[in-house]
Protein backbone atom coordinates (compact mmCIF):
# COMPACT_ATOMS: atom_id res chain seq x y z
CA UNK A 1 0.00 0.00 0.00
CA UNK A 2 1.36 3.55 -0.66
CA UNK A 3 2.59 5.33 2.21
CA UNK A 4 2.88 8.73 0.21
CA UNK A 5 0.00 10.98 1.18
CA UNK A 6 -1.46 12.39 -2.14
CA UNK A 7 -3.62 16.13 -1.87
CA UNK A 8 -5.82 18.17 -4.02
CA UNK A 9 -7.10 21.36 -2.88
CA UNK A 10 -10.98 20.68 -2.52
CA UNK A 11 -9.78 17.38 0.10
CA UNK A 12 -7.65 19.99 1.92
CA UNK A 13 -10.31 22.97 2.41
CA UNK A 14 -13.15 20.21 2.93
CA UNK A 15 -10.73 18.48 6.00
CA UNK A 16 -9.87 22.07 7.55
CA UNK A 17 -13.95 23.52 7.08
CA UNK A 18 -16.52 22.34 9.42
CA UNK A 19 -18.80 23.45 7.90
CA UNK A 20 -18.75 21.75 4.49
CA UNK A 21 -20.62 18.50 3.49
CA UNK A 22 -18.92 15.77 1.64
CA UNK A 23 -18.39 15.97 -1.47
CA UNK A 24 -18.63 19.58 -1.54
CA UNK A 25 -16.47 22.18 -4.41
CA UNK A 26 -14.52 24.42 -2.73
CA UNK A 27 -13.77 27.82 -4.39
CA UNK A 28 -11.11 30.09 -4.07
CA UNK A 29 -13.22 32.64 -1.45
CA UNK A 30 -13.73 29.60 0.53
CA UNK A 31 -9.71 28.08 0.21
CA UNK A 32 -9.02 32.03 0.93
CA UNK A 33 -10.82 31.48 4.34
CA UNK A 34 -8.72 28.73 5.46
CA UNK A 35 -5.32 30.25 4.27
CA UNK A 36 -4.23 30.13 7.54
CA UNK A 37 -5.25 26.61 8.71
CA UNK A 38 -4.34 25.22 5.42
CA UNK A 39 -0.79 26.36 5.71
CA UNK A 40 -0.78 24.71 9.18
CA UNK A 41 -2.35 21.59 7.19
CA UNK A 42 0.30 21.30 4.70
CA UNK A 43 2.70 21.59 7.21
CA UNK A 44 1.17 18.56 8.97
CA UNK A 45 0.84 16.73 5.86
CA UNK A 46 4.77 16.87 4.99
CA UNK A 47 5.70 16.55 8.04
CA UNK A 48 3.77 13.18 8.28
CA UNK A 49 4.76 12.00 4.73
CA UNK A 50 8.21 12.73 4.96
CA UNK A 51 9.53 12.80 8.69
CA UNK A 52 11.76 9.96 9.29
CA UNK A 53 13.07 8.28 12.58
CA UNK A 54 15.46 11.12 13.17
CA UNK A 55 13.05 14.25 12.39
CA UNK A 56 9.88 12.72 14.57
CA UNK A 57 11.24 13.26 18.24
CA UNK A 58 8.62 10.85 19.67
CA UNK A 59 9.44 8.26 17.16
CA UNK A 60 13.06 8.76 18.11
CA UNK A 61 12.43 8.15 21.52
CA UNK A 62 9.95 5.33 20.93
CA UNK A 63 12.61 3.10 19.00
CA UNK A 64 15.78 4.02 21.40
CA UNK A 65 15.52 0.60 22.95
CA UNK A 66 13.14 1.76 25.72
CA UNK A 67 10.57 -0.74 24.61
CA UNK A 68 12.72 -3.61 24.19
CA UNK A 69 10.77 -5.21 27.23
CA UNK A 70 7.93 -5.78 24.31
CA UNK A 71 10.09 -7.61 21.81
CA UNK A 72 8.89 -11.55 22.15
CA UNK A 73 7.20 -14.01 19.84
CA UNK A 74 6.70 -12.76 16.18
CA UNK A 75 8.40 -9.20 16.54
CA UNK A 76 12.11 -8.66 17.47
CA UNK A 77 13.06 -5.33 19.19
CA UNK A 78 13.48 -3.55 15.74
CA UNK A 79 10.13 -4.58 14.71
CA UNK A 80 8.88 -3.18 18.00
CA UNK A 81 10.69 0.50 16.71
CA UNK A 82 9.25 0.35 13.54
CA UNK A 83 5.43 0.00 14.65
CA UNK A 84 5.71 2.44 17.71
CA UNK A 85 7.10 4.78 14.94
CA UNK A 86 4.32 4.14 12.27
CA UNK A 87 2.30 4.54 15.19
CA UNK A 88 4.02 8.45 16.39
CA UNK A 89 3.42 9.13 12.48
CA UNK A 90 0.06 9.55 13.27
CA UNK A 91 0.24 11.73 16.16
CA UNK A 92 1.08 15.76 16.04
CA UNK A 93 3.12 17.88 18.88
CA UNK A 94 0.08 20.13 19.13
CA UNK A 95 -1.87 16.95 20.37
CA UNK A 96 -3.94 16.05 17.56
CA UNK A 97 -3.78 12.12 17.49
CA UNK A 98 -5.49 11.49 13.71
CA UNK A 99 -6.91 8.14 12.83
CA UNK A 100 -5.65 7.59 10.21
CA UNK A 101 -3.49 10.02 6.90
CA UNK A 102 -5.74 7.77 4.53
CA UNK A 103 -8.74 11.00 3.39
CA UNK A 104 -10.59 9.31 0.74
CA UNK A 105 -9.27 9.91 -2.45
CA UNK A 106 -6.31 6.79 -2.65
CA UNK A 107 -7.66 4.11 -4.85
CA UNK A 108 -7.31 1.06 -3.58
CA UNK A 109 -8.92 -0.96 -6.67
CA UNK A 110 -10.61 0.46 -10.43
CA UNK A 111 -12.99 -0.81 -12.27
CA UNK A 112 -14.21 -0.83 -15.63
CA UNK A 113 -16.17 2.16 -16.47
CA UNK A 114 -14.30 4.65 -13.84
CA UNK A 115 -15.22 3.48 -10.58
CA UNK A 116 -12.79 2.68 -7.80
CA UNK A 117 -13.22 1.66 -4.10
CA UNK A 118 -11.01 4.23 -2.35
CA UNK A 119 -9.83 3.90 0.91
CA UNK A 120 -12.30 6.04 3.96
CA UNK A 121 -11.48 9.50 4.93
CA UNK A 122 -10.50 8.98 8.29
CA UNK A 123 -7.93 12.20 8.93
CA UNK A 124 -9.52 13.38 11.97
CA UNK A 125 -9.05 12.78 15.58
CA UNK A 126 -11.73 10.29 17.30
CA UNK A 127 -12.30 10.67 20.91
CA UNK A 128 -11.90 6.94 21.30
CA UNK A 129 -9.40 6.24 19.17
CA UNK A 130 -7.15 8.91 20.68
CA UNK A 131 -7.79 8.28 24.32
CA UNK A 132 -7.04 4.62 23.55
CA UNK A 133 -3.47 5.36 21.77
CA UNK A 134 -2.21 8.04 24.37
CA UNK A 135 -3.28 5.17 27.37
CA UNK A 136 -1.22 2.74 25.05
CA UNK A 137 1.86 5.52 24.89
CA UNK A 138 1.68 5.85 28.63
CA UNK A 139 1.74 2.32 29.27
CA UNK A 140 4.58 1.61 27.27
CA UNK A 141 6.49 4.16 27.39
CA UNK A 142 5.58 6.82 30.60
CA UNK A 143 8.31 9.04 32.00
CA UNK A 144 10.14 9.29 28.80
CA UNK A 145 10.66 13.57 27.89
CA UNK A 146 8.21 13.25 24.27
CA UNK A 147 6.07 11.49 26.09
CA UNK A 148 5.75 13.60 28.84
CA UNK A 149 5.75 16.28 26.05
CA UNK A 150 2.93 14.25 24.22
CA UNK A 151 0.45 14.31 27.28
CA UNK A 152 1.04 18.02 28.30
CA UNK A 153 -0.17 18.58 24.95
CA UNK A 154 -2.53 16.85 24.60
CA UNK A 155 -4.38 17.61 27.65
CA UNK A 156 -3.97 21.40 26.70
CA UNK A 157 -6.00 20.48 23.15
CA UNK A 158 -8.61 18.89 25.02
CA UNK A 159 -9.01 21.37 27.67
CA UNK A 160 -9.54 23.81 24.10
CA UNK A 161 -12.03 21.59 22.94
CA UNK A 162 -14.18 20.64 25.73
CA UNK A 163 -14.40 24.52 26.72
CA UNK A 164 -16.10 24.91 24.06
CA UNK A 165 -19.92 24.26 23.26
CA UNK A 166 -20.46 21.94 20.43
CA UNK A 167 -22.65 23.23 17.57
CA UNK A 168 -24.54 19.74 17.32
CA UNK A 169 -27.96 19.17 18.19
CA UNK A 170 -28.78 15.75 16.96
CA UNK A 171 -27.82 13.73 19.80
CA UNK A 172 -30.03 10.49 20.75
CA UNK A 173 -32.37 9.99 22.28
CA UNK A 174 -34.71 11.48 19.77
CA UNK A 175 -37.73 11.84 18.88
CA UNK A 176 -38.46 14.27 21.77
CA UNK A 177 -37.49 17.67 20.47
CA UNK A 178 -35.03 19.71 18.84
CA UNK A 179 -32.53 17.22 20.21
CA UNK A 180 -29.14 18.19 22.37
CA UNK A 181 -25.57 17.40 22.39
CA UNK A 182 -22.91 17.62 24.69
CA UNK A 183 -18.95 18.61 23.94
CA UNK A 184 -18.09 16.05 26.03
CA UNK A 185 -19.90 12.96 24.17
CA UNK A 186 -18.86 14.56 20.72
CA UNK A 187 -17.52 12.01 18.36
CA UNK A 188 -14.26 13.36 16.76
CA UNK A 189 -12.63 16.41 15.45
CA UNK A 190 -10.98 17.92 12.46
CA UNK A 191 -7.43 18.76 13.18
CA UNK A 192 -7.80 22.79 13.50
CA UNK A 193 -9.81 21.68 17.14
CA UNK A 194 -12.95 22.20 15.70
CA UNK A 195 -15.47 20.12 15.98
CA UNK A 196 -17.20 17.76 13.47
CA UNK A 197 -19.98 19.23 12.57
CA UNK A 198 -21.87 16.76 9.81
CA UNK A 199 -24.65 14.08 10.35
CA UNK A 200 -22.76 11.30 13.04
CA UNK A 201 -23.69 8.77 16.04
CA UNK A 202 -24.07 10.88 18.33
CA UNK A 203 -23.57 10.92 21.48
CA UNK A 204 -20.33 8.41 22.17
CA UNK A 205 -20.05 8.46 25.77
CA UNK A 206 -16.68 6.34 26.00
CA UNK A 207 -14.63 8.54 25.21
CA UNK A 208 -15.42 11.59 28.12
CA UNK A 209 -14.54 8.41 29.98
CA UNK A 210 -11.41 6.94 28.58
CA UNK A 211 -10.03 10.56 28.37
CA UNK A 212 -10.66 11.25 31.84
CA UNK A 213 -8.32 8.16 32.87
CA UNK A 214 -5.90 10.09 30.42
CA UNK A 215 -5.82 13.35 32.06
CA UNK A 216 -5.59 11.48 35.48
CA UNK A 217 -1.86 10.46 34.47
CA UNK A 218 -1.19 14.64 34.34
CA UNK A 219 -1.72 14.46 37.58
CA UNK A 220 0.18 11.63 38.42
CA UNK A 221 3.03 13.17 36.53
CA UNK A 222 5.42 15.77 38.52
CA UNK A 223 6.62 17.44 35.53
CA UNK A 224 3.03 19.05 34.72
CA UNK A 225 3.31 22.58 36.61
CA UNK A 226 0.06 23.80 38.28
CA UNK A 227 -2.42 25.25 36.02
CA UNK A 228 -1.76 21.66 33.34
CA UNK A 229 -2.56 20.41 36.76
CA UNK A 230 -5.71 22.30 38.16
CA UNK A 231 -7.15 22.22 34.14
CA UNK A 232 -6.83 18.83 34.05
CA UNK A 233 -8.40 18.31 37.53
CA UNK A 234 -11.54 20.32 36.27
CA UNK A 235 -11.90 18.42 32.88
CA UNK A 236 -11.68 14.94 34.69
CA UNK A 237 -14.41 16.24 37.03
CA UNK A 238 -16.29 17.97 34.26
CA UNK A 239 -15.81 14.34 32.00
CA UNK A 240 -16.94 11.96 34.76
CA UNK A 241 -20.00 14.00 36.10
CA UNK A 242 -21.61 13.89 32.31
CA UNK A 243 -20.37 10.06 32.23
CA UNK A 244 -22.56 9.32 35.60
CA UNK A 245 -24.80 11.41 34.88
CA UNK A 246 -25.74 9.66 31.12
CA UNK A 247 -24.76 6.44 32.94
CA UNK A 248 -28.22 4.76 32.45
CA UNK A 249 -28.52 6.09 29.58
CA UNK A 250 -28.11 4.57 25.58
CA UNK A 251 -25.08 5.63 23.68
CA UNK A 252 -24.00 4.70 20.27
CA UNK A 253 -21.04 1.53 19.94
CA UNK A 254 -17.95 2.34 19.81
CA UNK A 255 -18.62 0.71 15.95
CA UNK A 256 -20.58 4.01 15.74
CA UNK A 257 -23.91 1.72 14.10
CA UNK A 258 -25.59 1.10 16.90
CA UNK A 259 -28.03 2.80 19.99
CA UNK A 260 -28.19 1.15 22.84
CA UNK A 261 -25.98 -0.11 26.43
CA UNK A 262 -22.64 -1.45 24.89
CA UNK A 263 -20.51 -3.37 27.44
CA UNK A 264 -17.11 -1.72 25.89
CA UNK A 265 -18.69 1.49 27.06
CA UNK A 266 -20.31 0.31 30.60
CA UNK A 267 -17.07 -1.54 31.73
CA UNK A 268 -14.77 1.24 30.73
CA UNK A 269 -16.84 3.88 32.51
CA UNK A 270 -16.79 1.54 34.99
CA UNK A 271 -13.08 1.20 35.31
CA UNK A 272 -13.01 5.25 34.68
CA UNK A 273 -15.68 6.18 37.36
CA UNK A 274 -13.59 4.17 40.12
CA UNK A 275 -9.91 5.89 39.71
CA UNK A 276 -12.11 8.82 39.71
CA UNK A 277 -13.55 8.04 43.19
CA UNK A 278 -9.93 7.28 44.13
CA UNK A 279 -8.28 10.48 43.25
CA UNK A 280 -11.38 12.60 44.32
CA UNK A 281 -11.03 11.13 47.73
CA UNK A 282 -7.56 10.98 47.90
CA UNK A 283 -6.97 14.20 46.67
CA UNK A 284 -10.00 16.24 48.62
CA UNK A 285 -11.79 17.03 45.71
CA UNK A 286 -14.85 19.12 46.53
CA UNK A 287 -18.35 18.82 44.85
CA UNK A 288 -18.03 14.90 43.48
CA UNK A 289 -19.89 12.87 46.44
CA UNK A 290 -21.97 11.08 43.79
CA UNK A 291 -18.21 9.50 41.94
CA UNK A 292 -18.33 6.70 44.82
CA UNK A 293 -22.30 6.21 44.16
CA UNK A 294 -21.92 5.69 40.80
CA UNK A 295 -19.29 2.87 40.89
CA UNK A 296 -21.58 0.34 42.18
CA UNK A 297 -24.73 2.15 39.13
CA UNK A 298 -21.77 1.27 36.27
CA UNK A 299 -20.94 -1.86 38.56
CA UNK A 300 -24.31 -3.49 38.08
CA UNK A 301 -24.91 -2.23 34.46
CA UNK A 302 -21.78 -4.00 33.35
CA UNK A 303 -23.21 -7.31 35.53
CA UNK A 304 -26.53 -7.04 32.63
CA UNK A 305 -24.55 -7.81 29.38
CA UNK A 306 -23.94 -11.54 31.10
CA UNK A 307 -26.39 -13.47 29.60
CA UNK A 308 -27.06 -16.73 31.75
CA UNK A 309 -29.44 -18.44 28.62
CA UNK A 310 -27.41 -17.84 26.21
CA UNK A 311 -23.87 -18.25 27.82
CA UNK A 312 -22.15 -15.67 27.00
CA UNK A 313 -21.57 -11.93 27.72
CA UNK A 314 -23.03 -9.77 25.21
CA UNK A 315 -21.88 -6.29 23.67
CA UNK A 316 -25.45 -4.28 23.17
CA UNK A 317 -28.55 -4.40 25.53
CA UNK A 318 -31.40 -2.47 25.07
CA UNK A 319 -31.26 -2.90 21.30
CA UNK A 320 -33.33 -0.44 19.27
CA UNK A 321 -32.95 -2.26 15.78
CA UNK A 322 -31.35 -5.23 13.73
CA UNK A 323 -31.37 -3.17 10.18
CA UNK A 324 -28.08 -1.83 10.05
CA UNK A 325 -26.50 -3.28 12.54
CA UNK A 326 -27.08 -7.37 12.96
CA UNK A 327 -27.65 -9.47 16.12
CA UNK A 328 -24.06 -10.73 15.82
CA UNK A 329 -25.38 -14.30 15.96
CA UNK A 330 -23.45 -17.81 15.86
CA UNK A 331 -25.17 -18.03 12.35
CA UNK A 332 -24.62 -14.53 11.34
CA UNK A 333 -21.70 -15.24 9.30
CA UNK A 334 -23.00 -17.67 7.64
CA UNK A 335 -23.73 -17.61 3.04
CA UNK A 336 -26.81 -15.41 2.72
CA UNK A 337 -27.62 -14.43 6.21
CA UNK A 338 -29.52 -11.24 6.75
CA UNK A 339 -31.73 -9.56 9.35
CA UNK A 340 -34.73 -11.82 8.13
CA UNK A 341 -32.80 -15.20 8.55
CA UNK A 342 -32.80 -17.79 11.34
CA UNK A 343 -30.90 -16.16 14.46
CA UNK A 344 -28.88 -19.18 15.76
CA UNK A 345 -27.52 -18.41 19.21
CA UNK A 346 -25.46 -16.84 21.19
CA UNK A 347 -25.92 -13.43 19.54
CA UNK A 348 -24.51 -9.95 20.47
CA UNK A 349 -20.88 -11.57 20.13
CA UNK A 350 -18.91 -8.76 19.65
CA UNK A 351 -14.67 -8.38 19.89
CA UNK A 352 -15.68 -5.49 21.58
CA UNK A 353 -16.21 -7.49 25.28
CA UNK A 354 -12.91 -8.96 24.80
CA UNK A 355 -11.11 -4.96 24.07
CA UNK A 356 -13.24 -3.69 26.87
CA UNK A 357 -12.64 -6.26 29.42
CA UNK A 358 -8.91 -5.24 28.61
CA UNK A 359 -9.51 -1.91 28.52
CA UNK A 360 -11.29 -1.94 31.96
CA UNK A 361 -8.89 -3.89 34.30
CA UNK A 362 -7.50 -2.75 37.52
CA UNK A 363 -3.75 -1.76 37.51
CA UNK A 364 -1.85 -1.42 40.98
CA UNK A 365 -2.76 2.26 41.17
CA UNK A 366 -6.13 4.34 40.83
CA UNK A 367 -9.14 2.56 41.59
CA UNK A 368 -7.30 -0.76 41.69
CA UNK A 369 -9.67 -2.25 44.78
CA UNK A 370 -12.47 -2.11 42.88
CA UNK A 371 -12.14 -4.87 40.70
CA UNK A 372 -13.56 -5.63 37.59
CA UNK A 373 -16.49 -6.88 36.74
CA UNK A 374 -15.33 -9.65 34.22
CA UNK A 375 -11.88 -9.46 33.95
CA UNK A 376 -9.92 -11.08 31.01
CA UNK A 377 -9.34 -14.39 33.02
CA UNK A 378 -13.06 -14.91 34.33
CA UNK A 379 -14.80 -18.36 32.73
CA UNK A 380 -17.54 -16.27 31.21
CA UNK A 381 -15.14 -14.16 29.31
CA UNK A 382 -13.20 -16.80 28.25
CA UNK A 383 -16.49 -18.85 26.82
CA UNK A 384 -17.98 -15.66 25.04
CA UNK A 385 -13.97 -15.25 23.23
CA UNK A 386 -15.05 -19.04 22.22
CA UNK A 387 -17.97 -18.62 20.50
CA UNK A 388 -16.88 -15.47 19.20
CA UNK A 389 -13.98 -16.53 16.90
CA UNK A 390 -15.98 -20.02 15.95
CA UNK A 391 -18.84 -17.81 14.76
CA UNK A 392 -16.94 -16.40 12.14
CA UNK A 393 -13.47 -17.30 11.38
CA UNK A 394 -14.03 -20.20 9.45
CA UNK A 395 -16.16 -18.47 6.42
CA UNK A 396 -13.36 -16.40 5.80
CA UNK A 397 -11.42 -17.42 2.52
CA UNK A 398 -7.87 -15.29 3.73
CA UNK A 399 -8.39 -17.97 6.99
CA UNK A 400 -8.63 -20.49 4.74
CA UNK A 401 -5.93 -19.71 2.01
CA UNK A 402 -3.23 -19.37 5.29
CA UNK A 403 -4.38 -22.61 6.97
CA UNK A 404 -2.95 -24.03 3.64
CA UNK A 405 -0.06 -22.11 3.98
CA UNK A 406 0.94 -23.57 7.46
CA UNK A 407 0.27 -20.56 9.22
CA UNK A 408 -0.12 -20.36 13.12
CA UNK A 409 -3.23 -17.97 14.07
CA UNK A 410 -6.14 -16.86 13.31
CA UNK A 411 -8.13 -13.49 11.63
CA UNK A 412 -10.62 -12.20 13.43
CA UNK A 413 -13.31 -9.66 12.13
CA UNK A 414 -15.21 -6.92 14.74
CA UNK A 415 -18.33 -9.34 15.07
CA UNK A 416 -20.20 -11.64 12.89
CA UNK A 417 -22.07 -10.27 10.06
CA UNK A 418 -20.04 -7.50 10.26
CA UNK A 419 -21.27 -4.82 7.62
CA UNK A 420 -18.79 -2.38 7.50
CA UNK A 421 -16.70 -3.29 4.27
CA UNK A 422 -14.22 -0.28 4.96
CA UNK A 423 -14.46 1.06 1.56
CA UNK A 424 -15.56 3.87 0.26
CA UNK A 425 -17.33 4.27 -3.61
CA UNK A 426 -15.58 6.48 -6.41
CA UNK A 427 -17.76 8.49 -7.73
CA UNK A 428 -19.80 8.11 -4.69
CA UNK A 429 -23.11 7.41 -6.45
CA UNK A 430 -21.68 4.10 -8.28
CA UNK A 431 -23.09 1.17 -6.84
CA UNK A 432 -21.11 -0.37 -4.16
CA UNK A 433 -19.57 -3.38 -4.30
CA UNK A 434 -20.43 -4.63 -1.61
CA UNK A 435 -23.70 -4.00 0.94
CA UNK A 436 -25.29 -5.50 3.86
CA UNK A 437 -23.84 -8.74 6.06
CA UNK A 438 -20.61 -9.78 5.85
CA UNK A 439 -19.24 -7.49 3.64
CA UNK A 440 -16.20 -6.57 6.56
CA UNK A 441 -13.04 -8.44 6.62
CA UNK A 442 -10.40 -8.96 9.04
CA UNK A 443 -9.74 -6.30 11.24
CA UNK A 444 -5.84 -5.99 13.09
CA UNK A 445 -7.02 -4.48 15.45
CA UNK A 446 -9.58 -6.85 16.25
CA UNK A 447 -6.98 -9.65 15.78
CA UNK A 448 -4.35 -8.26 17.89
CA UNK A 449 -7.08 -7.65 20.44
CA UNK A 450 -7.75 -11.66 20.85
CA UNK A 451 -3.84 -12.39 21.11
CA UNK A 452 -3.57 -9.47 23.75
CA UNK A 453 -6.79 -11.76 25.69
CA UNK A 454 -4.79 -14.87 25.04
CA UNK A 455 -1.54 -12.85 26.47
CA UNK A 456 -4.19 -12.15 29.87
CA UNK A 457 -5.08 -15.51 30.06
CA UNK A 458 -2.00 -16.72 30.10
CA UNK A 459 -0.59 -14.00 33.46
CA UNK A 460 -3.88 -15.17 34.73
CA UNK A 461 -3.13 -19.25 34.71
CA UNK A 462 1.15 -18.05 35.63
CA UNK A 463 -0.45 -15.86 38.49
CA UNK A 464 -3.08 -18.81 39.50
CA UNK A 465 -5.71 -16.51 39.07
CA UNK A 466 -7.45 -18.67 36.83
CA UNK A 467 -8.58 -21.95 36.79
CA UNK A 468 -9.86 -24.37 34.52
CA UNK A 469 -13.27 -25.62 34.49
CA UNK A 470 -15.93 -26.97 32.47
CA UNK A 471 -17.28 -23.38 30.97
CA UNK A 472 -13.66 -22.31 29.92
CA UNK A 473 -11.92 -25.90 29.24
CA UNK A 474 -12.96 -25.39 25.24
CA UNK A 475 -11.40 -21.42 25.17
CA UNK A 476 -7.77 -22.78 26.69
CA UNK A 477 -7.59 -25.95 24.29
CA UNK A 478 -8.30 -23.75 21.50
CA UNK A 479 -6.38 -21.01 21.88
CA UNK A 480 -3.37 -23.46 22.61
CA UNK A 481 -3.42 -24.73 19.32
CA UNK A 482 -3.29 -21.09 17.42
CA UNK A 483 0.91 -21.72 18.31
CA UNK A 484 0.11 -24.46 15.52
CA UNK A 485 -0.85 -24.86 11.86
CA UNK A 486 -4.51 -25.77 11.41
CA UNK A 487 -3.39 -29.29 10.36
CA UNK A 488 -1.96 -30.20 14.11
CA UNK A 489 -4.71 -28.59 16.26
CA UNK A 490 -6.96 -30.52 17.87
CA UNK A 491 -4.96 -33.40 18.43
CA UNK A 492 -4.87 -32.46 22.48
CA UNK A 493 -7.54 -33.26 24.57
CA UNK A 494 -6.22 -32.07 28.02
CA UNK A 495 -5.07 -29.87 29.54
CA UNK A 496 -1.43 -28.81 31.10
CA UNK A 497 -1.16 -30.09 34.72
CA UNK A 498 0.96 -27.47 35.76
CA UNK A 499 0.12 -23.97 35.98
CA UNK A 500 2.88 -22.68 34.34
CA UNK A 501 2.84 -25.22 31.51
CA UNK A 502 -0.29 -23.62 30.63
CA UNK A 503 0.33 -20.05 30.29
CA UNK A 504 3.68 -20.94 28.37
CA UNK A 505 1.35 -23.05 25.95
CA UNK A 506 -1.18 -20.24 26.18
CA UNK A 507 1.53 -17.52 25.37
CA UNK A 508 2.58 -19.62 22.30
CA UNK A 509 -1.01 -19.44 20.91
CA UNK A 510 -1.48 -15.43 21.36
CA UNK A 511 2.11 -15.97 19.50
CA UNK A 512 0.60 -17.56 16.61
CA UNK A 513 -2.41 -14.83 16.26
CA UNK A 514 0.13 -12.15 16.02
CA UNK A 515 2.01 -14.06 13.79
CA UNK A 516 -0.78 -14.41 10.94
CA UNK A 517 -1.47 -10.47 11.37
CA UNK A 518 1.88 -9.70 10.67
CA UNK A 519 2.37 -12.04 7.44
CA UNK A 520 -0.38 -9.50 6.14
CA UNK A 521 1.40 -6.20 7.37
CA UNK A 522 4.07 -4.85 4.66
CA UNK A 523 7.84 -5.35 5.13
CA UNK A 524 7.88 -2.23 6.87
CA UNK A 525 5.45 -2.91 9.34
CA UNK A 526 2.33 -0.75 7.88
CA UNK A 527 -0.98 -1.41 8.98
CA UNK A 528 -4.31 -0.88 7.42
CA UNK A 529 -7.61 -1.20 9.00
CA UNK A 530 -8.48 -4.72 7.65
CA UNK A 531 -7.41 -7.05 6.00
CA UNK A 532 -9.35 -8.63 2.60
CA UNK A 533 -11.44 -11.32 3.68
CA UNK A 534 -11.62 -12.37 0.11
CA UNK A 535 -14.84 -14.51 -0.85
CA UNK A 536 -15.65 -12.53 -3.91
CA UNK A 537 -16.94 -9.75 -1.76
CA UNK A 538 -14.45 -6.81 -3.43
CA UNK A 539 -14.01 -8.50 -6.94
CA UNK A 540 -10.56 -7.92 -7.88
CA UNK A 541 -9.08 -7.26 -5.03
CA UNK A 542 -6.90 -10.09 -3.38
CA UNK A 543 -7.25 -11.96 -0.33
CA UNK A 544 -4.98 -10.94 2.30
CA UNK A 545 -4.30 -7.42 0.38
CA UNK A 546 -4.02 -4.30 3.44
CA UNK A 547 -7.33 -2.26 2.73
CA UNK A 548 -9.34 0.04 4.34
CA UNK A 549 -8.20 3.32 6.01
CA UNK A 550 -3.66 3.01 5.65
CA UNK A 551 -1.84 3.11 8.40
CA UNK A 552 -4.53 3.17 10.92
CA UNK A 553 -3.61 4.45 15.00
CA UNK A 554 -5.38 1.64 16.85
CA UNK A 555 -3.80 -1.14 14.72
CA UNK A 556 -0.69 -0.22 15.72
CA UNK A 557 -1.50 0.80 19.28
CA UNK A 558 -3.86 -2.57 20.04
CA UNK A 559 -0.04 -4.52 18.51
CA UNK A 560 2.00 -2.30 21.40
CA UNK A 561 -1.06 -2.97 23.77
CA UNK A 562 -0.37 -7.32 23.11
CA UNK A 563 3.02 -6.84 23.11
CA UNK A 564 2.81 -5.31 26.71
CA UNK A 565 0.80 -8.05 27.93
CA UNK A 566 2.58 -10.81 26.89
CA UNK A 567 5.86 -9.27 28.52
CA UNK A 568 3.14 -9.27 31.53
CA UNK A 569 2.63 -13.23 31.40
CA UNK A 570 6.43 -13.67 30.49
CA UNK A 571 7.56 -12.17 33.57
CA UNK A 572 4.56 -13.92 35.93
CA UNK A 573 5.67 -17.17 33.95
CA UNK A 574 9.22 -16.03 35.07
CA UNK A 575 8.23 -15.50 38.51
CA UNK A 576 6.67 -19.06 38.93
CA UNK A 577 10.30 -20.48 37.69
CA UNK A 578 11.85 -19.01 40.19
CA UNK A 579 9.96 -20.08 42.84
CA UNK A 580 9.91 -24.02 42.03
CA UNK A 581 13.86 -23.44 41.62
Amino acid sequence: MMQTMHFHLAALAFLLSPSLPVGSVVDSREGDACEGDASMMLQLLHSHSHQGRDANPLCAELSDGRLRRLAGGPYTEEDVGKVACNMAANIFENGTIIASPSTGIEKIHNYPGGSSINQNNYYYMWQRDAGLTMRTLLRVAKGGPMVSKQLESYASLYHDIWSKPTPNHNCGPWGAGDGWCSILGEVKFFVNGSVYNQPWGRAQNDGPAINAMVLMEVLSDGKADPTSRENAKADIISALKYVGGMGLDSTIDPWEMLYGQHYFVQSIQHRAMAMGADIAQKEGWKGVDNFPLWVPMLSHLVEQHWNATSGVIGETNARPYFKLQGPKCLSSSDEGANESTVRTSPCELDVAVLLGSLSARAGHGLGSAVQEVFPPHDSRMLVTAYHLVESMAPTYEVNSIDDDAGLPGVLIVRYPGDEYSGVIMDPADSNDVCSGYNCASAWFLATHGLAEFIYASADAAAKGDMKADGMNQGYLLAAMDMALPKAKRGRCKALPRTAKELAEKLIAGGDGVLARAKHHASSDLHMSEQIYRGNNKLPGVTPGEMIGARDLTWSYASLLDALATRADAVSAVSAVSAMSS
